[in-house]
């Protein structure tokens, strides 16, 4: 089954520290700490300073300077592992690749994620309630194992970038002049270096060692044939 350790290692590297940018729709929800004299800071480890907030009340650690703007490990744990990995029950999930997939569309898309997967489903012929969380890893374990782990993690990273693609040319709500498109090539860069480190993970299925045994089988033939072949044309 899958485990978070293995995505929150590429999930820290990624991230950056503090941010302030305001051409980030996080922008419209800073804390209120200054920090080296400036306000405005919106983000810290990609958490933003909005859904720490409402964390910092559920998972019970305190909202202070030093706990978002020092962000220690511990506090970027519990957000990450229980609002995100958790929350989508990714440890009852086969694939380590497609969690750390719905991981990181989950932390950095929100719930657009669900469309998406609904409409991938339905094309494998399984109905899911987008909002019916405790079914997804049963649906996503019972397609991997009929098409085979590449091939639905193939075809759901191709689903996460096309959903970049369609926010591109969206305005940004504070400035038309900023469409969140100045950060479609970076979230895809971001998308594919997330798909290199997942493929590592990948292992066959039933599906793939299925397949595989075919092809092997076919070869064999074809080999022994030729042999015979030669052998009858020898003498």
């Amino acid at each position: 089954m899958a485990d978070f350790k293995y995505i929150s290692v590429l999930a820290l590297k990624e991230e950056g520290g503090l941010s302030n940018d305001k051409n980030d729709s996080a922008s419209n929800y800073p804390s209120p700490y200054l920090y080296k004299g400036k306000k405005g800071w919106h983000t810290n480890k990609g958490i933003t300073y909005k859904t720490f907030e409402v964390a910092s009340k559920n998972l019970g650690f305190k909202n202070s300077y030093d706990n978002f703007i020092k962000m220690p490990y511990a506090i970027w744990y519990k957000i990450a592992k229980i609002a995100f990995w958790d929350g989508l029950r990714l440890d009852e999930i086969k694939s380590q690749s497609i969690s750390n997939l719905l991981y990181s569309w989950n932390w950095a898309g929100g719930s657009g994620w669900k469309n998406r997967v609904q409409k991938y489903f339905r094309s494998k012929g399984v109905e899911w309630n987008k909002d019916d969380i405790k079914s997804l890893p049963k649906n996503i374990n019972a397609i991997t194992d009929k098409y085979g782990e590449k091939k639905v993690s193939d075809d759901l990273f191709e689903e996460y970038r096309k959903f970049y693609k369609s926010i591109g040319t969206r305005a940004n709500p504070r400035t038309a002049k900023h469409p969140e498109g100045i950060f479609t090539n970076a979230w895809l860069n971001r998308v594919n270096r997330l798909q290199e480190y997942s493929n590592k993970f990948i292992t066959f299925t039933k599906k793939n060692k299925g397949i595989g045994g075919i092809v092997l089988l076919g070869l064999g033939l074809g080999v022994l044939y030729i042999v015979k072949k030669k052998k009858t044309n020898k003498y």
